[in-house]
């Protein structure tokens, strides 16, 4: 019988204190390791779009009405050995913990995790837009978490994937828009549903500063289970080889307690 891991607002506050280094902890018969994949994001934000912003970063999201809330930005939680994990319920709403974390960091990986054979291949499977940042669902809807996952017992996703996900948080999207021209000043309301960024910049210089990039890229047969919220943060796609888009990964939309 699958478990829940025990991740929870303790749990991550003692992550968060420090943040630059590993956190380890047992689940089950697996050890697994767990890293904020880019501390200090907000810092980040104010320093690459110090020429964008007007005024103070937090004057910027309030005049919007867009959240700030990102100290931190990403984490993973990494098992020595293949681990059956549970992260919702019947009834689709997701761990209590776990949307806590992701309130605090955005988006949440887990590598070397799979989910139970009755729900290994639930939702639907999908591959999205090269540099198409957008939501999956309205803040408005009960499910507005996405879960997205590489199945390691599927005949084509027990590869590695050969295009990536990336993921940013609402407010560095905002900014970059306003730095390309994609949007304006005064004629934007929040949040953003959909916009094309970096497709004339040079991505790789923001990835792992303002965009966190999930490659699926782990060794053969290896289950990866990305999870975020909507109301929070947007996904792309990203074809580093444009020939190649890479499978569809699953995807499946759960709601909060």
């Amino acid at each position: 019988m699958a478990q829940t891991i025990p991740i929870g607002r303790n749990w991550l506050n003692n992550l968060l204190a420090t943040p630059n280094f590993t956190n380890s902890g047992q689940f089950g018969q697996s050890q697994y390791c767990a890293n904020i994949l880019i501390p200090q994001y907000k810092n980040t934000i104010e320093t690459v779009f110090k020429d964008t912003i007007n005024g103070s970063l937090q004057t910027e999201c309030d005049k919007i009405d867009m959240a700030c809330n990102f100290t931190h930005f990403g984490l993973v939680i990494k098992f020595s050995k293949p681990t059956e994990i549970k992260l919702y319920d019947e009834n689709l709403h997701l761990d209590q913990g776990l949307c806590e974390i992701i309130s605090d960091v955005g988006p949440v990986i887990f590598k070397n995790a799979y989910f139970e054979s009755s729900i290994r291949d639930d939702g639907h499977r999908n591959r999205f837009p090269n540099f198409q940042f957008h939501i999956d669902r309205s803040a408005k809807q009960e499910t507005r978490y996405s879960l997205y996952t590489r199945n390691p017992f599927d005949d084509e996703q027990k590869y590695p994937r050969t295009s990536s996900t990336l993921f940013i948080a609402n407010i560095a999207a905002y900014l970059q828009g306003l730095k390309q021209l994609s949007i304006q000043r005064g004629s934007f309301e929040a949040p953003l549903t959909s916009i094309q960024l970096f497709d004339k910049t040079p991505i790789d210089e923001f990835i792992g500063k303002i965009v966190l990039e999930q490659p699926w890229d782990e060794p053969l047969e290896t289950g990866e289970i990305a999870v975020i919220d909507n109301a929070t943060v947007l996904h792309a796609s990203y074809y580093r080889d444009a020939a190649r888009s890479g499978y569809k990964i699953g995807v499946r939309y759960l709601a909060g307690l």
